[in-house]
C-alpha cells in the first residue's frame, strides 16, 4: 500500500506528452510537505533576487502537477521532505554551475563536496557562489547522522560520487552512444535510483539476481528520463550562453548530420523505442516466480518516475515558457 493516496492522471488532453506510461500523483497529500521543504532549501540555497531563486521559484509554478509529487509519490511521509530537498538542491547546483566557465564549475564542485565530510566542517571558506548551499548540504548530513541509519550514510556516499562525476568532461560528444552514460551521470541518476530505494526503505542493495534485474530497469529509466529532459530543454538551451552543450539533439545534429527539428523528432523516436524496453522487462517480471516485493515495489517506482518526470517536462513553464534576461531583473532594473 502507497504511503500517500495516489491520483492517476488523465494525459490524454496533453498532446506534448507522448509516453505510453501513466502518470500517478500524490500531490493531494503530500502538498504541505513539499511545501515546507521546498521553502526552506530555496531560502537556503539562494539570495532573494538572485537568478538562481527565481529560477527556482519558477519551476514550480506548473498548474498540471507538482515534481516531487509526480516524480517520487511512493516516498514514504517521513522521507519526502528529504526527497524534496535533495533533488532541489541538486536543481539548483546545477541552475549554478551552467553560468560558470568549465573549470571554474569543477572547483565550485570540489568545495560542495566538502559539506558531506566531517573532517571539514572547520572549514570556513565557501567559494564563490555554492556557500549557502554547502551550509544547507552539511545540516542534512548533520540530520541523517543523528538517526543513525547506515543506509543514509551509504547514500551520502553516492551523493558524494555524483557531485564528484558530474559535469566532469569538458569535451563535445560525437554519438548518442558515446553521450549517454554523460547524461545519466550529469542527471545524478545513479543518486536518484538510490534516493528512490532509500525514500521506501528498500535496501539500497538488492540480492545479487535481483541486483541485475533491477540495474537493466535502472539502465533504460535512465536513458528515457536524460533523454526526456534534453528532448523538452532543447528550445530553452539551444539559446543559452554556455562553453559547453549538453544535450542530445546537438549530438544527434553532429551524429547524423541533422537540422535541429529533424533531430529532436529522432530523439522522440529513440524514447519511444526505450520505452517498449520497458514494457519487456514488466513482462519479464510478470513471468518470474523468484521476485521479491522489494523489487516489485522498487520497478513500479521507477517507472512512475520516468512517466511523473516526463509528463512534468511536457506541461512545465520552465521548458515551454523560458525565462528572458528580463525576468532575471532585480528590482532596480539592472540583470541579476
Amino acid at each position: 500500500m502507497a504511503p500517500f493516496t495516489l491520483q492517476s492522471i488523465d494525459t490524454a488532453d496533453v498532446a506534448s506528452y507522448f509516453s505510453a506510461l501513466p502518470v500517478k500523483n500524490c500531490q493531494l497529500e503530500a502538498q504541505s510537505t513539499i511545501d515546507e521543504a521546498l521553502r526552506a532549501t530555496i531560502q537556503s540555497c539562494t539570495v532573494p533576487d538572485a537568478r538562481e531563486r527565481k529560477k527556482a521559484e519558477y519551476r514550480h509554478t506548473n498548474p498540471a502537477g507538482n515534481l516531487f509529487g509526480l516524480c517520487f509519490p511512493l516516498s514514504e511521509k517521513e522521507r519526502l521532505k528529504y526527497v524534496v530537498q535533495f533533488i532541489e538542491f541538486l536543481c539548483i547546483v546545477d541552475d549554478v554551475m551552467e553560468d560558470l566557465p568549465f573549470g571554474e564549475a569543477c572547483i565550485e564542485h570540489a568545495i560542495l563536496r566538502q559539506a558531506l565530510y566531517k573532517k571539514y566542517d572547520d572549514d570556513k571558506y565557501v567559494g564563490q557562489l555554492v556557500g549557502g548551499m554547502k551550509m544547507f548540504l552539511r545540516n542534512i548530513r548533520l540530520e541523517l547522522a543523528d538517526q543513525n541509519d547506515p543506509e543514509s550514510e551509504n547514500l551520502l556516499a553516492t551523493l558524494d560520487s555524483s557531485l564528484h562525476n558530474r559535469d566532469s568532461i569538458d569535451r563535445e560528444f560525437e554519438t548518442l552512444e558515446s553521450y549517454i552514460p554523460y547524461r545519466k551521470t550529469n542527471f545524478d541518476y545513479d543518486f536518484v535510483c538510490q534516493l528512490i530505494r532509500w525514500a521506501m526503505k528498500i535496501p539500497l542493495k538488492l540480492a545479487e539476481k535481483e541486483e541485475l534485474l533491477a540495474r537493466k530497469y535502472e539502465h533504460v529509466i535512465g536513458v528515457i528520463v536524460g533523454l526526456t529532459n534534453d528532448y523538452f530543454s532543447w528550445q530553452m538551451e539551444r539559446g543559452q550562453p554556455t562553453d559547453r552543450i549538453r544535450n542530445a539533439v546537438p549530438v544527434l545534429m553532429k551524429e547524423y548530420n541533422l537540422p535541429d527539428e529533424r533531430a529532436r523528432t529522432l530523439l522522440k523516436g529513440i524514447i519511444v523505442n526505450e520505452e517498449e524496453k520497458v514494457r519487456t522487462l514488466n513482462s519479464e517480471m510478470d513471468t518470474r516466480k523468484d521476485v521479491s516485493e522489494d523489487l516489485k515495489n522498487y520497478t513500479n517506482a521507477l517507472g512512475l518516475f520516468a512517466a511523473g518526470y516526463s509528463f512534468w517536462c511536457a506541461t512545465c513553464p520552465r521548458y515551454s515558457r523560458p525565462q528572458t534576461e528580463e525576468d532575471f531583473a532585480a528590482p532596480n532594473g539592472t540583470v541579476c
